[in-house]
């Protein structure tokens, strides 16, 4: 007996239902018949054993793993193991762990979904109600046709399927919301463009690219993560049912998408559903102060934003309403003014021109900016910022704290080598390991000239046991025979 022909979207587990129901056969003698095994587990929408079960149909393995289960889901979005997915002899315990579905964090109980509306026609234009391939999707909880809540039914340990075990016909049709029935969507959509497309590669690590689009990156490439997952435990709490463990259980969950993004290792199918769903949402605000254009680089960005802030100075703002407009902290604006030369008003006013120059001669001679800031009664965080406003000023305090450091480690190599007329270069090393380390590192010609001359390797004759057996032997021959 052949299984029935497929409906339109319906599963293969659909029509082994149908199969079984039709042929009043029992469970088991159905199973060994179709697979070969009496206690094998169908799942719903994973089906393995395909070209076992391709005999009693009038379509491929192939056909029938593209077109009436969720494999070709799983096996874009989990490409490591695409080929053991795509295989159609493998069984279903070979199956479900290549699909990863008992290590993911993150799974939901293996339900049968439906939706009351489909259903009921189903039963109108052929007679019978079936379970639809897009409704099984994994975090899909909304019908696509419908935009009403899909209906869950629960499945007993290995019984997975039996006889009539259909979509029961129900009364009970509550409307989802706007954001779970687009979602419905489009997942329905990128499983259908998975499904005509096999060999669609994906790349985890294009997710970046999308995400600096739509402005969830800073200028440094860094991923914004606390405003994507407030992003995404939004739509999660909005597309969701309110006990499907897919939901994301806080908005500080910032572990939730790290491996995602990343691309280290396999996540959950709804993972990537929900991040490309939310990519499609997101518009870029129009606002040029929130976002700033990707088209150009990020040098010109901050050179645009300091000379805007530079532009307010000089139009009288104060600081914290220059801060305010740009976005930025009233540290970086008063930077910025010192940087150029602005004069602004501070309460109580106390970095004065000559303030500025005493601690730019102070700070030219090396000394420590804790020390400037006590002498001159302000902050150290002045100081820096004095120093740092005051071009070549960094540079040439970096290459004296370099100079003082090299001539304090050559003194302490000097000076023991003076108290240590007979020491060697290991004792240097294990005395002086700070100093001896990073001469070697900074200055190693120096420390070559002043290091004693390396002492020869005094050679040692080694005994050569065969010949001292060899005289051994005859002398004890000569005391036997004598």
């Amino acid at each position: 007996m052949q299984v029935p022909k497929a409906q339109p979207d319906e599963t293969l587990f659909s029509r082994i239902v149908r199969y079984i129901s039709l042929s009043g056969l029992q469970k088991e003698r159905c199973l060994n018949t179709l697979v070969g095994n009496r206690r094998a587990v169908i799942h719903p929408y994973l089906t393995a054993d395909l070209d076992l079960i391709s005999r009693f149909t009038n379509e491929s393995a192939n056909y029938l793993c593209r077109e009436q289960t969720l494999r070709p889901l799983f096996s874009h979005f989990l490409p490591k193991y695409r080929e053991i997915i795509n295989d159609c002899s493998i069984g279903t315990n070979e199956l479900v762990r290549a699909c990863q579905l008992s290590t993911f964090r993150e799974h939901e109980p293996l339900t049968l979904k439906y939706c009351p509306v489909c259903a009921e026609e189903d039963i109108y234009n052929v007679g019978v109600a079936y379970w639809h391939c897009s409704h099984q999707i994994p975090g899909v909880d909304a019908c696509s046709e419908h935009g009403v809540w899909l209906i869950h039914q629960e499945l007993h340990e290995r019984e997975h399927f039996r006889s009539y075990l259909f979509p029961p016909t129900c009364d009970v049709k509550v409307q989802c919301s706007d954001l779970a029935w687009s979602f419905a969507q489009y997942a329905e959509r990128k499983f259908r463009s998975i499904q005509d497309n096999a060999y669609l590669q994906f790349k985890p690590s294009g997710y970046k690219n999308h995400l600096s689009d739509k402005g969830f990156t800073t200028f440094t490439g860094r991923i914004k993560r606390i405003e994507l997952m407030a992003a995404l435990y939004s739509i999660s709490e909005k597309i969701l049912l309110p006990d499907n463990p897919l939901r994301i259980t806080s908005a500080q969950d910032l572990k939730y998408m790290s491996s995602l993004i990343d691309g280290t290792y396999q996540v959950h199918p709804f993972k990537h559903l929900l991040l490309e769903f939310l990519l499609t949402q997101t518009q870029l605000s129009e606002n040029p102060d929130e976002h700033v254009s990707t088209s150009r680089s990020k040098d010109d960005d901050v050179k645009e934003l300091e000379t805007r802030c530079c532009d307010l100075l000089l139009n009288g703002y104060s600081m914290a309403q220059v801060g305010r407009d740009i976005g930025k902290s009233r540290c970086y604006v008063k930077a910025v003014a010192l940087r150029h030369h602005i004069p602004v008003n501070l309460k109580p006013y106390k970095i004065t021109d000559s303030l500025k120059d005493k601690v730019s001669r102070l700070a030219y001679k090396g000394v420590h900016r804790s020390t400037i800031a006590l002498q001159l009664g302000i902050s150290s965080g002045s100081v820096e910022a004095i120093i740092s406003s005051i071009e070549g000023l960094v540079e040439w305090r970096k290459k004296c704290k370099a100079d003082s450091k090299r001539r304090r480690y050559q003194c302490q190599i000097l000076r023991y080598f003076e108290s240590h007329p007979k020491g060697i270069r290991k004792n240097a090393k294990e005395e002086c390991e700070a100093a001896f380390f990073w001469l070697y590192l900074h200055n190693p010609e120096w420390l070559e000239q002043h290091l004693p001359v390396p002492q020869k390797t005094q050679h040692v004759d080694r005994v050569d046991w065969e010949k001292r057996d060899n005289e051994l032997s005859k002398k004890v021959c000569s005391i036997i025979e004598s």
